[in-house]
């Protein structure tokens, strides 16, 4: 029975040691022979918890992904403010947010594969993992729907009469064409190629055929009775910003109406306070048939009263810059 004993005790002993291994691992310095490069993205993190370790791991495999990113979502930035004199505005912070989204979703399937503690140092290390071919399958999927609406969204612009019906689809196309960029790059990561999908369409083109059609879209900026002072001019700079065509005279195939009122709220606890009502409203010349408005809500406040009302009319001009031009694509599906 000793004997019995004393083998099962020497026997644990044993494995107890073997789960520890003090040798370090290959992937600690070098390349992994279990994960090679091949079929894997891998990420190391050293600290002195295990915890640490591991998140320090996810954080570096994650930078690939995020460098690509920020050039994906950089060159749109870049390509609404030189391109279309910034008037894309929640368009391209949209597409900016399903890039980033898309990433995230991609970094969510790291996995922490291995871990290691120096017996000498007591520094914890962790190996972080990606599989090649499962991050790309989901992409591939992703760059084929994008393709295929984007493809869509093309046809509807050359087929559409309604030349701002033609603007609002050659937009999503040009978005949509932007996003398949974003998951390009990440593909171009993922691939051990570093080829990804061919584009079908590509995207500096869709941009200058968008921009020929607002070219086309002439309008005419006119402020509303009572509106204050300076509101026709504000329409007309946030019109080109947007890349339409403002007009003065009365052949504009369009009217775009705006109102700008304003409130005197007195001095209320030693500030200054002015709200107001900012509405635009799109018309057809010929017809009078109205297209579409779009409302918004102004409120300043300053320790000086021209200051308050001098901030209200800065809000509305940045609005319109930002906003009008997607409100106008809006009208033009009845939205």
């Amino acid at each position: 029975m000793k004997r019995w004993l004393w083998i099962v005790a020497a026997s644990a002993s044993l494995s107890g040691c073997a789960s520890v291994p003090t040798a370090a691992p290959d992937w600690l310095a070098g390349k992994s022979a279990k994960y090679p490069d091949s079929r894997f993205l891998v990420g190391r993190g050293q600290a002195d918890s295990l915890e640490d370790a591991r998140n320090r791991a996810r954080a570096d495999l994650a930078k690939v992904f995020q460098v690509a990113v920020s050039v994906e979502t950089s060159d749109v930035t870049q390509f609404a403010s030189t391109t279309e004199g910034g008037g894309q505005g929640k368009t391209e912070s949209q597409v900016t947010r399903n890039i980033m989204t898309r990433t995230d979703q991609i970094v969510r399937g790291i996995q922490i594969a291995e871990a290691w503690q120096d017996p000498q140092t007591k520094a914890h290390h962790a190996l972080a993992t990606l599989p090649r071919l499962q991050a790309a399958m989901g992409l591939r999927q992703e760059v084929e729907r994008l393709d295929a609406a984007t493809r869509g969204y093309v046809a509807q612009a050359r087929n559409a009469q309604d030349l701002l019906a033609q603007v609002a689809s050659a937009s999503r196309a040009h978005d949509t064409q932007r996003e398949r960029d974003g998951v390009q790059r990440a593909l171009q990561v993922v691939d051990v190629t570093g080829r990804g999908v061919e584009p079908e369409f590509n995207s500096g083109q869709l941009a200058a055929d968008l921009a020929a059609l607002l070219k086309r879209v002439r309008m005419k900026p006119q402020a509303a009775s009572g509106s204050q002072g300076g509101l026709e001019r504000m329409l007309s700079a946030a019109l080109s910003a947007a890349g339409f065509v403002p007009e003065s005279g009365a052949d504009a195939p369009y009217v775009l109406v705006g109102s700008l009122q304003l409130d005197d709220l007195g001095l209320i606890e030693g500030w200054y306070w002015m709200r107001g009502t900012l509405e635009v409203q799109l018309a057809e010349t010929a017809s009078g048939k109205v297209r579409g408005n779009k409302r918004w809500e102004i409120k300043t406040s300053s320790a000086q009263k021209a200051t308050a009302q001098r901030r209200a009319l800065d809000e509305a001009d940045a609005l319109l810059k930002k906003e009008l031009r997607p409100a106008i694509l809006r009208f033009a599906v009845g939205n």
